[in-house]
């Protein structure tokens, strides 16, 4: 017969036991979440920075200075912390076929000094300047890297094509900008794209049709995401336009984002339909196009 003494000792081992499987399952479930670690925690949410890298101009003659500006989105819900072990914050670098023909830093010196940048959510950082391009380039297309020279793990380079070719008209200026460089999806992104002739002397353009430019968005990736020319017809009349000497004629045109566009870095790309501008006929930029669309 088993009596109620005998029946507590053997709920106790019981017990044990059951106290134990706990610690174990909690020592697996930990560990688990140990080898996790890089994972962001559930309710966080990830995802890699988004960067652009565009110049203020699509093509250079050899040994022109290259105007740069370089963003990065931090769109997570944590911050970004930036640590640069000298103080070089960045590096460019010139490729043509996979070949390195020049870097910025080449004959640099820089201070072993440690410093930090924090990007906080929602924030974009900006960097810009020029690189003088080398004499003596030859004519082509060239890869262009920027590279964020920090410790971090997280995807911060970015690159983009330059292209060298033969100048254009002397005399001219040629200046390319959009109204924003952060956009909301929904919203319209305008650009404008303004020719100014320095000359003592009326500028003549001529175009092959009535139609005088075209621009373009296109993803980081280049994927084409707009054109503006699509749907459209234009009479095959050649056309010419004249600027007078001292004079400027601006160019200005507009895009409704679609609201299910993905957020993501994009270029534009603005090209003045005559041969004849030379480096000066396509100019680009980079804009950034976020989530959350303004209510209906």
């Amino acid at each position: 017969m088993v009596t109620l003494r005998g029946r507590q000792m053997e709920v106790k081992p019981m017990k044990k036991l059951l106290i134990v499987l706990m610690i174990a399952a909690l020592a697996v479930t930990l560990s688990v979440r140990q080898v996790s670690a890089a994972d962001p925690p559930v309710g966080i949410r990830y995802a890699p920075p988004t960067v652009t890298l565009a110049t203020g101009k699509l093509s250079y003659v050899s040994g022109e200075a290259i105007d740069w500006r370089y963003t990065l989105y931090n769109g997570n819900d944590q911050p970004l912390v930036l640590t640069f072990m000298t103080s070089q914050v960045y590096d460019l670098i010139l490729r043509q076929g996979g070949k390195v023909i020049a870097r910025w830093s080449t004959g640099q010196m820089f201070a072993d000094i440690v410093t930090t940048r924090t990007v906080m959510m929602g924030e974009t950082m900006k960097l810009n300047g020029s690189w003088q391009l080398p004499e003596k380039l030859a004519l082509g297309t060239y890869e262009l890297e920027f590279v964020l020279t920090s410790t971090t793990t997280e995807p911060t380079g970015a690159t983009t094509q330059v292209a060298v070719a033969e100048a254009g008209i002397p005399g001219l200026s040629v200046n390319f900008t959009t109204d924003k460089l952060i956009y909301r999806v929904g919203t319209t992104i305008t650009v404008k794209y303004t020719i100014t002739n320095l000359t003592n002397k009326p500028l003549v353009l001529t175009f092959p049709t009535i139609q005088q430019y075209d621009w373009t968005v296109t993803d980081a990736k280049g994927n084409l995401v707009y054109r503006w020319s699509a749907g459209k017809a234009f009479a095959q009349v050649v056309t010419h336009l004249t600027i007078p000497a001292g004079a400027s004629n601006s160019f200005e045109s507009s895009w409704p984002i679609p609201r299910d566009l993905k957020p993501n870095g994009f270029y534009i790309y603005f090209t003045m339909l005559d041969d004849s501008l030379g480096v000066l006929k396509t100019q680009r930029c980079a804009v950034l196009m976020g989530s959350t669309p303004p209510p209906l």
